[in-house]
């Protein structure tokens, strides 16, 4: 009796906390920065919990007020709250990606700092439409289009494309090359050189 009524419990916390998973899941996948481990993994999980649960009993009673008392099934609250929770971790993961937040808190003096994890990654971030020139050891410069940075610590490369070789005073186009991977360690300084460009280059 005891047993059963343990494990009743232990099911109703893990379908309460769920959606917070599911929302923290869906935002650390679609994110630069390393995911979390440990309790810093649960107290991230339990903060989307009450968020998901507040957005979805504030659209219940909006829905109860219309007379729609399709969450009364206990499957379709389940779905619902899995459905508000993957919405949430995709607009968290966007509005972290383009630094939405901490734009607002600069702009209140609230913090100096952005959502990105290094100034190398702020650098990309704030200069999306501009070429750069990789200096690279034994006086090597690199120009072309960034299509990839690293962001991650297993991620430690630079993926350019539209290459050119500059030298003091000319420059080599590289024929038949469409994209160079270039490890970071040998990237000792970037230079970024601001262009018009059409939108097809951010994609």
């Amino acid at each position: 009796m005891n047993v059963s009524w343990a494990s009743n419990e232990a099911v109703s916390v893990l379908i309460f906390l769920l959606p917070g998973f599911v929302a923290a899941g869906v935002f650390h996948s679609l994110i630069s920065n390393p995911k979390p481990s440990g309790i810093d993994t649960i107290v991230r999980a339990f903060v989307f919990t009450i968020i998901v649960h507040v957005i979805a009993r504030f659209i219940g009673l909006s829905l109860n007020a219309v007379e729609l008392n399709i969450l009364q099934n206990e499957t379709w609250q389940i779905t619902f709250l899995v459905t508000v929770s993957i919405i949430l971790g995709l607009f968290s993961a966007y509005a972290w990606n383009n630094d939405l937040l901490h734009k607002r808190l600069r702009r209140l003096n609230v913090t100096r700092q952005s959502s990105y994890q290094s100034a190398q990654y702020s650098a990309f971030a704030f200069h999306r439409n501009c070429f750069v020139v990789l200096h690279l050891r034994g006086e090597r410069r690199l120009y072309g289009w960034p299509r990839e940075w690293p962001s991650r610590p297993d991620d430690q490369h630079f993926l350019i494309e539209d290459c050119e070789w500059l030298g003091d005073e000319e420059r080599r186009q590289l024929e038949g090359v469409s994209h160079i991977l270039v490890p970071a360690s040998e990237v000792e300084m970037i230079e970024f050189l601001p262009s018009n460009l059409d939108s097809q280059r951010t994609e």
